[in-house]
């Protein structure tokens, strides 16, 4: 597939987004909304993916919510121009202020925490009403074994529903003056993003629904799906249908408000990292591309050991085996081994593709040098510099 846009027309390194196919991932997932659910459901940007403003303005202008875990996220969003009662207000760490805040702008808050149900008691009790949603915990390792992030551990954030903790939780709830537990949270983060996983969270809620006979304005599934891009079309329609079918009558759809929470199910296949060759050289038995990249960028967890690439360059030769490295001093820093690849040269790029989602926001404070620029490539394919590069110049004298 061509890359979208002419490197030698960058200042690298950097990252450069897609417009184009940024707003059709939104438009899209909200279109499977409306097909599969009905009018009334909508997407999430889920803002820990990537917080760049710009980013946040496209997902506002696309009619899309923000879902924030952090004051600081829920201050971002405010920032980008999002509305209050258009913020999803979700996890453990939320503050007092931010949390009275929301409840009095009309966000949808859901509790994660013992404190914040004790807040949102205080709350009442100061003569205010609210409505709020909670986060509900299963095992879903049991259910969906291989599939999660937890191994033989149980996730540790929301209200155990096995356990009996939601149970208690919705009783406090409903003894609270002036406090509606209109919605429900079934987030949890998974490595297989399988159908199955939707599945079985939408048929945990419908059973949590019934059980506490929850009349809820919001359901909120959360997060964790894949999608985007021209190779993964249809994927949006597939997990709405799964959730729709699952759920069942437990809710309505033209009353219940189906919430998703997609990061990197969007804002991944827009996104480019690009930075150029700066050096090569052979040690012993081993030939080593030093780049204007680093996986601190990109790979914050040091984990990955291949991205989908492409090599720009005019070279006709190619190697058996080229190391890929970073800028950094860490030894660590190896992007991935090329095998039988055009042979780099000082000046030729590299494009790392699927680098919008997890990168920019994982950018440590590691300072050896500052964050890359960033680009948009406009629908007309006019390159559009958001953040600019640092040149300052040495001192002179």
């Amino acid at each position: 597939m061509p890359l979208p846009f002419d490197v030698a027309s960058l200042q690298t390194p950097c990252f450069v987004f897609d417009e184009a196919e940024l707003r059709q991932n939104f438009s899209d997932f909200r279109r499977a909304l409306a097909d599969h659910w009905s009018p009334y459901a909508n997407v999430a940007y889920s803002v820990k993916t990537n917080p760049f403003p710009w980013i946040l303005e496209v997902a506002r202008d696309e009619g899309c919510y923000a879902e924030v875990v952090s004051n600081e996220e829920y201050a971002r969003a405010l920032q980008c121009g999002f509305a209050p009662d258009k913020i999803v207000f979700n996890g453990p760490i939320k503050g007092r202020d931010w949390l009275f805040y929301a409840l009095d702008a009309g966000s949808y808050v859901n509790l994660d925490s013992k404190r914040e149900i004790e807040w949102v008691r205080e709350y009442a009790e100061s003569g205010k009403s609210a409505r709020v949603g909670l986060r509900a915990n299963i095992l879903l390792e049991k259910h969906c074994p291989g599939e999660t992030l937890s191994d033989d551990r149980h996730g540790r954030f929301g209200f155990s529903f096995e356990g009996g903790e939601l149970a208690r939780a919705i009783e406090e709830l409903r003894s609270i003056p002036g406090i509606e537990l209109r919605g429900l949270h079934m987030h949890v983060t998974t490595l297989s993003r399988s159908q199955k996983v939707y599945r079985t969270l939408a048929d945990f809620a419908a059973e949590i629904i019934r059980s506490f006979k929850l009349d809820l304005d919001w359901f909120d599934i959360g997060g964790g799906f894949y999608g985007g891009g021209p190779a993964n079309v249809g994927a949006y329609d597939e997990y709405v249908r799964t959730i729709r079918e699952a759920i069942g009558d437990a809710c309505d759809p033209t009353h219940t408000e189906l919430l998703v929470e997609p990061g990197g199910a969007v804002v991944c296949t827009p996104g480019y990292y690009v930075g150029r060759v700066i050096d090569v050289k052979d040690i012993v038995d081993e030939h080593y591309v030093v780049t204007e990249l680093s996986r601190i960028n990109i790979d914050h967890e040091m984990k990955k050991t291949s991205y989908v690439h492409e090599m720009v360059t005019g070279a006709q030769e190619t190697l058996p085996r080229q190391i890929i490295c970073g800028y950094t001093c860490m030894d660590s820093d190896r992007l991935f081994t090329a095998h039988d690849e055009p042979a780099l040269r000082v000046g030729d790029a590299v494009v790392i593709r699927y680098a919008g989602a997890y990168s920019m926001s994982f950018t440590p404070q590691f300072f050896i040098e500052y964050p890359p620029a960033v680009y948009a490539m406009a629908p007309d394919g006019q390159p559009m510099l958001l953040r600019e590069p640092w040149n300052e110049q040495p001192p002179r004298g």
